[in-house]
């Protein structure tokens, strides 16, 4: 079979702290106030804030091994295991990092960061729940997907954080 490498077994918690303390030094090192609150906050991962008004955003962070799919209906997507608890957190001043590790630490290539409004999200999970899906996961389309990763979607947040 198949060997196995060892960032392949690590647990999903593990997986899950990885994603949220990348995405604190990403967001640290472009000057913004992260605060990691302790575990047990429902939908609150980290606390970003710039030094210009000293408002928040809460960031709940979902992290993937492999975040990619391809369907025959809508061609590529990305995708994340996202819980419907989501659908009741529909708040201006909550997103989403969606993160794809794409091999990182050891493969060589960053992880890819997706920002997403927490309403988009609800439109997703609403959708997943009106289908009875068991696993939801919150998707989009590949092509859809640009406009909420990276810098493009960091401009959205910041936004959102100085309006």
């Amino acid at each position: 079979g198949k060997e196995m490498s060892p960032q392949d077994k690590r647990p999903s918690v593990i997986i899950g702290a990885c994603g949220e303390h990348y995405l604190a030094g990403y967001l640290s090192g472009l000057g913004l106030i992260v605060a990691m609150p302790r575990a047990g906050i429902p939908g609150c991962d980290l606390l970003v804030s710039s030094d210009r008004n000293g408002r928040a955003l809460r960031i709940q962070v979902k992290t993937g091994r492999q975040a990619t799919r391809k369907t025959r209906e809508e061609g590529p997507i990305y995708l994340w295991e996202t819980s419907y608890s989501t659908i009741d957190r529909n708040d201006k001043h909550l997103w989403y990092a969606y993160i794809y590790l794409n091999g990182w630490p050891t493969g060589g290539n960053l992880p890819e960061v997706f920002f997403v409004p927490s309403s988009i999200v609800v439109t997703c999970m609403k959708e997943c729940r009106a289908n009875k899906e068991t696993r939801p996961f919150f998707w989009m389309l590949a092509k859809d997907a640009t406009k909420y990763k990276g810098s493009t979607g960091l401009r959205a947040l910041l936004k959102t954080l100085n309006s």
